[in-house]
């Protein structure tokens, strides 16, 4: 019986391996034409400013509802928006395509700084060349960035803290997944999350782990965690492939009920909601992002006075308002 369900569970990671492959071959191609568009001469330009948004992961559905915006908000002030981004999450990579646009004189970029202390310098010398830049998602505060749009990640912690508190009425061991240990997004999600549940004397984090912006991962995590501490009976995840990850992986844990919560609004996670498999999930605006990013960088370039620190809203989505953030 052992071997058959190690056979099975080959056979999937096979499977899901090959999959992967495909989509990087299929995949490949077209980001490389988007890297070497960063090189656009300014005769293709005539007239229009050439903004430039990096994303995290080229075909997460976060990063398209960002993008969706940005072009969006460049139809209206007539602009020329590239939208650039690795195949799978990467620092080297982001900063890469960073470099390039900075290079390449483009009239203004829209980046997220997944690290700080990386980004900054990169940041900086955009600025130096007149280059306007907005971060996005993820802020690098150090550096002499215009403004940063995105939510508040630690009042969001809260939230997430908040509603995990009210839902298991304060009661409960817990399992954490954060997607990354040094995104600073990430992190103070994390630290909001962490100084809710200390105030509850029945809730106790029993383990963390990272998942690296992975589903499969958060999958494996949350699976080894689940059958290492068997009174975990509650399980978060930081970052929007976390609950996902962790609702494939209570499939193979059948001896006691998980509550999971999450972040973002994939359309799995909608679903995992709507089955009751996830109890909540903490929704951001990636489309709001994305289009005042753009609006922001016109004003710039047009000398008008930004506002520094924009924070875009949260939302708790639950069985009982679901259905209404689907539609919407």
């Amino acid at each position: 019986m052992k071997f058959d369900k190690w056979i099975l569970s080959f056979t999937i990671l096979l499977i899901l391996f090959i999959y992967v492959l495909l989509r990087y071959e299929a995949s490949s191609n077209q980001i490389e034409r988007a890297i070497e568009s960063l090189s656009i001469s300014e005769d293709k330009k005539v007239g229009k400013k050439h903004f430039i948004l990096i994303g995290q992961e080229y075909d997460n559905p976060y990063w398209k509802s960002v993008n969706k915006g940005a072009k969006d908000s460049a139809k209206k002030y007539d602009i020329n928006i590239e939208y650039v981004a690795p195949l799978r999450t990467s620092v080297d990579e982001q900063l890469k395509l960073l470099e390039k646009a900075v290079a390449s004189k483009v009239d203004g970029i829209i980046v997220q700084s997944i690290d700080n202390q990386k980004f900054t310098p990169i940041i900086n010398q955009a600025i130096s060349k007149n280059i306007p830049v907005i971060t996005i998602d993820t802020d690098a505060p150090d550096s002499l960035r215009k403004s940063y749009i995105g939510t508040d990640n630690y009042k969001a912690g809260i939230q997430l803290g908040q509603t995990v508190a009210q839902m298991t009425s304060g009661k409960g061991n817990i399992g954490i997944i954060i997607g990354s240990e040094t995104s600073e997004s990430q992190k103070m999600r994390l630290n909001g999350l962490l100084n809710v549940i200390k105030q509850y004397p029945n809730l106790h984090v029993i383990d963390r782990s990272s998942s690296n912006i992975s589903k499969i991962q958060a999958s494996l995590q949350a699976e080894r965690m689940l059958r290492k501490y068997d009174n975990i009976n509650i399980m978060v995840g930081i970052s929007a492939l976390d609950a996902i990850g962790i609702s494939n992986a209570t499939n193979n844990v059948f001896d006691r009920e998980i509550q999971i919560y999450g972040f973002d609004g994939l359309e799995e996670t909608m679903k995992g909601i709507i089955d009751h498999k996830i109890k909540a999930t903490i929704v951001q605006k990636p489309y709001d992002m994305g289009f005042k990013g753009v609006e922001l960088l016109y004003k710039a370039i047009h000398g008008e006075q930004i506002v520094k620190i924009n924070h875009t809203p949260t939302e708790v989505i639950t069985i009982d308002n679901v259905l209404q953030e689907v539609r919407h």
